[in-house]
């Protein structure tokens, strides 16, 4: 499926399926008659969601069009191996520095996004009123739809000494703060490259994540270390958080999850490569 994030890319943003194929079809006219490489960064969300024919059809015009795929890990599928190339994502410990931190509140779960939170974070306000997990909180942190808003303000006004909610597009000192205040990070969806980040700024700020189990959330808990990325095979429940809680209590977690090799300075030097060897291949042809 085309990525969301290119609507930008392409003018289309809000635009039905048509519309991007149209859009798609005149970005690869461009980028052929002006000799420029495109670069398309892929990530694997686990979904399989069946696109319509149009969606499909500039999915396609996009693949043949693009001169690099970059994946994060090998559980991504890109339509051609030879023009792929594999640069993991990074950490973020060194870009915070400095931030305003929060003490962390026992027993507390945190949705969070940067943008709208999903709407599957209506499944988790009744939580705290079902779970074994002695002083469960929830927090709910960003945008949210309107629905979403009017659910999440009725569970505030009933249950007030266990969920809390700040509903406003977050800051990144906000979502250190918010993070930070957690005990357990839980993130019911993780289907984009922005789900991901706060994947990793949670892991970076050293809070323990619950995430739905793909096979890169599950590459991913093997790689950081015991503890620290729980996964679920179905949605999140009052008894999965309780099984989390118990997981990350029990284990003997490492100081911090295993992050090192994930350094900013080399993501940006293995990119560096990739747009170089991409323009490079454009000016051959």
């Amino acid at each position: 499926m085309a990525e969301p994030k290119l609507d930008h890319l392409l003018g289309t943003r809000g635009a039905s399926d048509f519309q991007r194929l149209i859009a798609a079809l005149v970005l690869a006219r461009n980028l052929r008659r002006h000799g420029i490489a495109l670069v398309r960064t892929l990530h694997s969300s686990g979904k399989q969601r069946r696109p319509s024919r149009a969606l499909r059809l500039a999915t396609r015009v996009l693949d043949r069009a693009t001169t690099t795929f970059v994946i994060l890990d090998d559980s991504t599928r890109t339509p051609d191996v030879g023009r792929t190339t594999v640069i993991t994502h990074p950490h973020f410990r060194e870009r915070y520095v400095g931030y305003p931190r929060s003490e962390m509140v026992r027993g507390r779960i945190l949705c969070v996004s940067a943008g709208e939170i999903p709407a599957e974070a209506q499944h988790l306000l009744p939580i705290p009123q079902v779970t074994n997990t002695e002083n469960l909180s929830l927090r709910l942190a960003g945008m949210a739809s309107r629905q979403l808003e009017e659910s999440v303000r009725a569970a505030v006004a009933r249950h007030a000494a266990t969920v809390s909610a700040r509903l406003e597009r977050l800051s990144d000192g906000g979502q250190v703060q918010e993070i930070c205040s957690a005990e357990l990070v839980v993130l019911p969806t993780v289907e984009t490259m922005s789900d991901l980040q706060l994947v990793f700024l949670a892991l970076s700020l050293e809070r323990p994540v619950l995430v739905p189990r793909t096979e890169a959330m599950t590459r991913l808990a093997a790689q950081v270390g015991p503890g620290w990325v729980q996964v679920s095979d179905r949605a999140i429940t009052a008894r999965v958080v309780d099984d989390a809680f118990v997981a990350i209590r029990s284990v003997e977690r490492s100081g911090r999850p295993a992050l090192d090799d994930r350094g900013l300075a080399a993501t940006h030097a293995a990119y560096e490569v990739a747009f170089r060897a991409a323009a490079a291949s454009v000016r051959r042809r």
